[in-house]
């Protein structure tokens, strides 16, 4: 009986899948058509809440911590970057390095309840790592912070993909927390970039905490 539950399980969390990569998707769109002349996204709020400089305005004067109270994480965005669309107290924001594609860019969702985000995690890791072995990624892991029994801990995977198709090369963390809210954190730029961009991008993934 346990091994049927499991199965049905894992079913039930694979047919969430598409749904959530389809939000992160849309997410990844917003931010292409940001940085390839695509028309600003509705309700855009560029540069609303970052720090004026003499790189011009919006652009951040310095490494600047933002909170989203709601969900009890911070981040840290470097100096020379800009908010381009959205609220980082909010549930979905874009910055990004201004003359780069480079971004940073995270989506919230909440589930229903009986989602069953153990599974989801193992399921999706699982498939992670074998992308990783059919060189689609380039490393897969799991990635929990804080504490995963209350709402400000959470348990999730992280991957790094090789260069993509669409043009674009991402880290992706994604993760549910202790009241089912999906959360999906990605910092991107285009493929001939990444590397440029590797160690700020990773730099802005290891500063998003939880319960700090």
């Amino acid at each position: 009986m346990r091994r049927i539950l499991c199965v049905l399980s894992l079913t039930c969390a694979l047919m969430f899948l598409p749904t959530l990569a389809g939000a992160q998707f849309g997410l990844l769109k917003q931010g292409i058509d940001a940085v390839t002349g695509g028309k600003t996204p509705a309700g855009s709020q560029a540069g609303s809440s970052a720090a004026p400089a003499s790189g011009g305005a919006g652009v951040l004067a310095s490494d600047t911590t933002y909170k989203n109270p709601a969900r009890n994480f911070s981040f840290t965005i470097p100096a020379g970057w800009k908010l381009e669309n959205g609220d980082p107290a909010s549930e979905s924001v874009l910055f990004m390095k201004p003359g780069t594609t480079w971004s940073f860019q995270f989506h919230l969702e909440q589930l229903v309840p009986s989602f069953p985000r153990k599974a989801s995690v193992a399921a999706s890791l699982k498939q992670a790592k074998e992308m990783v072995q059919i060189k689609k990624y380039l490393e897969a892991r799991r990635r929990d912070d804080g504490d995963a029994k209350r709402k400000c801990g959470v348990i999730g995977w992280e991957i790094v993909e090789a260069p993509q198709k669409n043009g674009y090369q991402r880290i992706i963390w994604q993760a549910y927390d202790g009241e089912n809210f999906y959360m999906n954190f990605m910092a991107a730029s285009e493929n001939g970039q990444f590397e440029a961009a590797r160690d700020t991008l990773r730099r802005i993934m290891d500063s998003i905490r939880f319960c700090r």
